[in-house]
C-alpha cells in the first residue's frame, strides 16, 4: 500500500480524544444551557393514562382570587436584563472560557434516568433533575463571585425543597393550612437563616395541557368573567373555552393564595412543557400578572440560547429576581386580603366535573402562535456547536446523577454552596450573654412600604431586669436597654407586667411588623419572635402560635405560674400570655394569633460542646422544676437552653409537662435524685441521660 494514502493513526487518535473530550470535559455556561435543553427537555415525552377512580373529592376551599389577569409585558425585558449579567460572571468570551458545569456524559446519565411523563409525581421527579438542580448549582457558582454574590443579594444560594420546618409536624391536620404548595425555593442567607423566597405548582400535562394554557391565560376581568361565572355555554367551541379557563383559573387561584398568605412578588406553574410565571405587584395586589413561556417551541436555533428560554434559564432567572424582592409584611397583606374576594374552588374538583369527551379535546384558538420574544441586543457569544451536533450521538458511561463532578461548586451533595455550613460547637467561655444580631425580616424602621426586610437591633433584656419587672422591683443595671426602661426617672421600673402586656398587645395590633422579628427558631407546637416594645425598649421571647394549637400551648401559663419560684434560675421569666387580633403569617405556621412572652432564655446546648459542667446545670435546673411538682415529659436538647448571664441551664417548652403536686408535697427522695427524672418518667430515646 503506498505510504501516501496510509492513514496517520497519531493523527486519528488524536481526533478521537478530542471528540471525547467534547463528552467528558466540563462545559460553559451556554453549553450547559444548550445541552440540558436538548437532552432533558426537547425530548420530553407525555402520556395520558387510563382515567381511574378517584376517591371522594375534598370540599373545595375559598381562596383569595385576583380581580384582574393580565399579561406580565415586561417579564421578557426584566429577564433578558438578569441573564446577561449571568453570563458576564459565567460566560467567558475567552480562548480559555470558563468550564464550570456539569460534561455532556453526565447529563446523557440524567436523560436515561428520566421517562415518560403521566403522573404529579413522575413530574416532580422530572423537575428536580432537570431544572431545579441544574438552577441551584448555577446560583452557586454565583456566590462563588463575591460581584455578584452581592449584585443578586444570593447569601449562601437557593435550595428547591418539599417541606418547609418543623412547625408543619404540629399543624399539618389544621385546616387553616391549605392549599399547600408542591415546592419551595428556599434562600440560604449568609448568617445561617433562610427565607421563602417563592412557590411552585406542578400540574401534568396530560391533566392541565398546554392548550388549555394558551386559552386559558388572556386578558380579563378574572373575578367576573371566570371566579363568578354564572352561565354555562352550550355549544362545543365556548364550552371548551370555559373548561380551559375555570381549570387554568384554579391553578392560578391556588398560587395567588399563597402569593398574598405569604407575601411573595413572584411564584411559577408548570407543566414541564410550559411554564406560567407569576407576579403580583407591590401597588396592585389584586392584580395577577402571567408570563407563558414553551421553552421548546421558543428555542430555535443557536442564538436562542443567548436569551433566558429554556426553561433552566427561566427559573433560574426568577430564582434571581426573588433573590432580590422583599418579602411583603403582614400589613401589606392585611390591606390586600380586605380588598380581595374569595373563590371555592380547586383544580381537580374542576376537572372532575368535565365530561371525559371534553378533556380529551382541543379548544379552539390553542394553536401555537410563536414567541414575540426579541432578539437580545447584547452581543453574547454563541454556544459552541461542537457539543450541539454530537451530543445526541452514543451514550457514553455516566456518573451518578446523585453525585455530580467535584470541580467548582456543581456537587449535588449537602455540602454543596447552596446549604448552609455546619457549626462547630462552642464551649461555656464563648457563648455570649445575648445572641448575635442578624438581619431580620422585620421589625425596628419600614425600609419601603409593603417591605418585611427591616433590622431589629435591639438586645434581649436580661433575666434580672425582666424579674424586676414582673415583681415590680428595681431596675437591672446590667440589662442592655435599661436607659429605654427608666426614661430619666428612677431606679424603678415604670410600668407593671400588666401594663407591658397592655401596651405590646395594641402595638402589635396596631402594626405587627413593628419590633415583631421570626427567629427561625421554630418547634412542632410554637415558633420564636423576637419582639419590643416601642414606648419602654423591653426586649422579650414570644412563643407564637395558632389558634389551632393554642389550647396545648396555652398550658404553659399556669405551668409557668407552678414554677415561680424558679423562674430566673431553672427556668425563664414569664410575663404572660397574649391575644393579637392582627395575625402574623409565618410561613411553615400558619396564622399566629397568640403568644407567650417571656426572657431570651439562651442558646440551645446541642449548640455547646458537652462538658462536666454543662451536665451539673442541666441536672441542677431538672431537679428545680421537680422539686415544685412539674415534670417536663420533653427534655429534649432542643428545650435546653444555657443561659451566658446566670450561668444557669434554663428548661423551656413546657405544654407536654404534668404536674405532680403529691410528689412535691413529699419531696424528692434521694432514690429519685440519684436516678433523675427518669424514675418518673419513661425513659425514651430523645431524653437526656444526665
Amino acid at each position: 500500500m503506498d505510504r501516501e494514502s496510509s492513514p496517520d493513526y497519531k493523527q486519528l487518535f488524536l481526533k478521537l480524544q478530542e471528540e471525547k473530550s467534547q463528552f467528558t470535559q466540563n462545559t460553559t455556561f451556554f453549553e450547559f444551557i444548550q445541552t440540558c435543553h436538548e437532552l432533558l427537555s426537547r425530548p420530553l415525552q407525555v402520556r395520558t393514562p387510563s382515567r381511574s377512580t378517584q376517591g371522594t373529592l375534598p370540599l373545595p376551599r375559598g381562596k383569595y382570587c385576583p380581580t384582574r389577569l393580565d399579561r406580565w409585558e415586561d417579564c421578557n425585558i426584566v429577564q433578558q436584563k438578569i441573564y446577561n449579567s449571568v453570563c458576564d460572571h459565567l460566560q467567558s468570551d475567552s480562548e480559555h472560557p470558563y468550564r464550570l458545569f456539569w460534561p455532556v456524559t453526565d447529563l446523557q446519565g440524567v436523560a436515561k434516568s428520566l421517562g415518560i411523563l403521566h403522573s404529579e409525581d413522575e413530574l416532580a421527579y422530572y423537575e428536580k433533575l432537570s431544572v431545579e438542580n441544574h438552577v441551584r448549582n448555577i446560583i452557586s457558582e454565583l456566590c462563588n463571585r463575591s460581584e455578584a454574590q452581592q449584585h443578586f443579594r444570593l447569601g449562601k444560594g437557593v435550595s428547591f425543597e418539599s417541606h418547609t420546618n418543623s412547625f408543619e409536624a404540629g399543624v399539618r391536620d389544621d385546616p387553616s393550612q391549605r392549599p399547600r404548595p408542591d415546592r419551595f425555593c428556599i434562600h440560604h442567607k449568609l448568617d445561617g437563616s433562610s427565607d421563602v423566597l417563592m412557590t411552585v405548582e406542578y400540574k401534568p400535562p396530560h391533566k392541565l395541557t398546554v392548550e388549555n394554557l394558551r386559552v386559558g391565560l388572556r386578558p380579563m376581568n378574572f373575578r367576573d368573567e371566570v371566579a363568578q361565572r354564572q352561565s354555562i355555554p352550550t355549544d362545543k367551541a365556548s364550552k371548551l373555552q370555559y373548561n380551559a379557563e375555570q381549570m387554568v383559573g384554579a391553578v392560578l387561584v391556588q398560587e395567588y393564595h399563597i402569593m398574598i398568605c405569604e407575601g411573595f412578588e413572584y411564584s411559577y406553574v408548570t407543566i414541564g412543557l410550559a411554564v406560567v410565571l407569576l407576579r403580583v405587584p407591590l401597588e396592585a395586589p389584586d392584580t395577577l400578572l402571567y408570563f407563558l413561556c414553551e421553552p421548546n417551541m421558543e428555542v430555535q436555533d443557536d442564538l436562542s440560547y443567548r436569551q433566558p428560554t429554556t426553561a433552566i434559564a427561566r427559573i433560574l432567572c426568577l430564582a434571581l429576581m426573588s433573590c432580590q424582592s422583599h418579602v411583603r409584611d403582614n400589613a401589606w397583606r392585611k390591606q390586600a386580603k380586605s380588598k380581595l374576594h374569595t373563590w371555592a374552588t380547586s383544580f381537580a374538583a374542576i376537572r372532575s366535573q368535565i365530561p371525559e369527551v371534553e378533556l380529551q379535546e382541543t379548544p379552539s384558538g390553542s394553536e401555537y402562535t410563536g414567541s414575540d420574544y426579541e432578539p437580545s441586543p447584547s452581543p453574547l457569544q454563541s454556544p459552541t456547536p461542537k457539543a450541539r451536533t454530537q451530543v445526541e450521538s452514543g451514550c457514553a458511561p455516566s456518573r451518578n446523577i446523585n453525585h455530580p463532578p467535584d470541580s467548582g461548586s456543581d456537587s449535588d451533595s449537602d455540602s454543596s454552596q447552596g446549604a448552609p455550613e455546619p457549626r462547630r460547637k462552642r464551649n461555656l467561655s464563648q457563648v455570649t450573654s445575648s445572641p448575635p444580631q442578624q438581619s431580620s425580616r422585620s421589625g425596628g424602621f419600614r425600609q419601603n412600604p409593603g417591605d418585611q426586610s427591616r433590622q431589629h437591633t435591639m438586645q434581649f433584656c436580661t433575666q434580672k431586669c425582666l424579674l424586676g419587672l414582673q415583681q415590680n422591683d428595681i431596675l437591672d443595671e446590667n440589662c442592655p436597654n435599661v436607659t429605654l426602661h427608666t426614661r430619666g426617672r428612677s431606679n424603678k421600673h415604670q410600668i407593671t407586667a400588666p401594663d407591658f402586656l397592655r401596651q405590646l398587645n395594641q402595638q402589635l395590633d396596631t402594626d405587627i411588623d413593628q419590633h415583631c422579628t421570626p427567629l427561625n427558631k421554630s418547634g412542632s407546637y410554637g415558633a420564636s419572635f423576637k419582639i419590643t416594645c416601642a414606648v419602654y425598649g423591653y426586649t422579650v421571647v414570644g412563643k407564637g402560635t395558632t389558634t389551632h394549637l393554642w389550647p396545648q400551648v396555652s398550658r404553659e401559663t399556669e405551668v409557668y405560674r407552678v414554677l415561680q419560684r424558679a423562674q430566673g434560675s431553672a427556668v425563664p421569666v414569664f410575663l404572660g400570655p397574649i391575644d393579637l387580633n392582627m395575625s402574623y403569617f409565618l410561613h411553615g405556621a400558619g396564622e399566629i394569633r397568640h403568644m407567650l412572652l417571656m426572657g431570651w432564655g439562651g442558646e440551645t446546648i446541642n449548640s455547646i460542646e458537652n462538658s462536666p459542667e454543662l451536665k451539673k446545670q442541666t441536672r441542677r435546673s431538672r431537679k428545680e422544676i421537680n422539686s415544685l411538682g412539674v415534670m417536663h415529659g420533653d427534655l429534649r436538647l432542643d428545650n435546653i437552653l444555657w443561659n451566658e448571664e446566670l450561668q444557669r441551664v434554663l428548661i423551656i417548652d413546657f405544654h407536654r409537662s404534668q404536674l405532680n403536686f403529691e410528689w412535691k408535697r413529699r419531696g424528692v427522695r434521694s432514690k429519685k435524685r440519684n436516678s433523675g427524672e427518669a424514675a418518673s418518667e419513661p425513659r425514651k430515646s430523645t431524653r437526656l441521660a444526665f
